[in-house]
């Protein structure tokens, strides 16, 4: 087993130079939510020149990639992960360009061992990731269906292999009254705007009883016109999150009952809508979390426990977990948190290079342990049934 892990980590080290500079085009050419074109062609033809099999738009999506090396032998289908979409207005300030280098990196290694070990190693290419859920649209439309395991390395300040997320529904809620005059003649109106603030009271009063099991979020979207007139028509949105997609959905009825009794008590009309794909919860696999926790280690870097301080948001990586045994795990880059000016600089920076190296062996080397040991593989899937069974009591 050590000599396949020397093996991929000597592939890492061969190929660093390219996975550098794949990083870098990215970072100084950022691009949105479904419009990668760039870094779609850019992963695409690196993973070719490693002997991948190499398809793009599938899953639903132009700018996606799977790339496949089957060694023809049994085996599990390894799933690597990576996204390289940047954050509007702000680059590759989440560090995608750096995680985007390290899933060619993980592949191209994992590939030289392949047919030894047997099995198959599939490495996609995610577009729009943020807010897009371009994971949950691949995951749809069957894109994952023959994955036997999941691996996705994050860019982070620290290396950690656990991982929280939030599960959020966002919804649109729009009251109809009838308008009026509100000076001469109110008694002819029916304030639409009077559910909307007293939905806001009634979540308001709901934060001690939620307390951290969720949250309930909102802006007033249109609130009227002008002050003269007795709106017919104003909306909000909400963001709806909790850890436990179960308690999220209890939120997400909870919210609408309310929202239907105040139509109701203020004789106005209501009707939602959903304004983003709902991101769930992230499961990790414990049994991988032990074994790329190994492997780190045996790289020399030392593994910090997840925190809050960390930051918490929401990934669609979070719905695959759901599906197949996976993990989403994180990779020291350099100082700062997601989604600011410091990690910015830190993900175009020579320190993103080391972290490409670190997290494409790492993972290469968690691959080449549920390949090697088929005991390994059989604990991952044990976890991943003891998971559903737990979640879906």
């Amino acid at each position: 087993m050590e000599n396949c892990k020397e093996r991929v980590c000597r592939k890492v080290d061969e190929i660093l130079p390219e996975l550098a500079s794949l990083s870098d085009d990215l970072w100084h050419n950022p691009e949105y939510n479904f419009k990668e074109y760039f870094a779609c062609k850019s992963m695409s033809t690196l993973l070719e020149k490693y002997g991948l099999t190499v398809e793009t738009g599938i899953g639903g999506l132009e700018t996606s990639v799977k790339a496949v090396y089957d060694s023809g032998k049994p085996g599990p289908n390894i799933g690597i992960f990576g996204e390289f979409d940047a954050v509007e207005g702000m680059g590759h300030s989440c560090g995608h360009n750096v995680m985007c280098a390290i899933s060619v990196g993980a592949g191209a290694a994992i590939k030289e061992v392949l047919d030894e070990l047997g099995g198959r190693v599939t490495v996609y290419g995610c577009p729009a990731e943020e807010g897009g859920g371009g994971k949950i649209i691949m995951l749809e439309n069957g894109a994952f269906q023959d994955v036997d395991v999941g691996m996705l390395l994050h860019s982070a300040c620290d290396t950690v292999v656990n991982d929280i997320s939030y599960s959020k529904t966002d919804l649109r809620v729009h009251f109809y009254g009838r308008k009026a005059h509100a000076a001469t003649w109110p008694e002819e109106g029916i304030s639409a705007l009077n559910p909307i603030i007293e939905l806001f009271n009634m979540v308001n009063a709901m934060r001690l009883e939620l307390a951290d099991r969720g949250k309930i979020l909102g802006i007033i979207r249109d609130g009227g016109e002008e002050a003269i007139y007795i709106p017919d028509h104003c909306s909000a949105e909400f963001t709806i999150r909790s850890f436990s997609m179960k308690y999220k959905l209890e939120l997400v009825d909870r919210f609408l009952k309310m929202c239907e009794h105040l139509a109701e008590i203020t004789n106005t009309r209501f009707e939602y809508e959903t304004i983003a794909l709902s991101y769930e919860d992230i499961r990790n696999n414990p049994v991988l979390e032990d074994l790329l926790e190994k492997n780190f280690t045996a790289l020399g870097e030392t593994v910090e426990p997840r925190t809050k301080e960390m930051g918490i948001g929401c990934t669609d990586m979070g719905n695959l977990t759901h599906v197949f045994p996976g993990l989403q795990s994180y990779v020291r880059v350099g100082p700062g948190r997601a989604h600011s000016p410091e990690f910015l600089a830190s993900t175009g920076s020579p320190e993103a290079h080391k972290a490409i190296a670190v997290g494409a062996k790492a993972m290469a080397m968690t691959a080449v342990d549920l390949l090697q040991d088929p005991e390994a593989m059989a604990r991952v899937r044990k976890a991943f049934a003891d998971m559903k069974a737990r979640y879906e009591r």
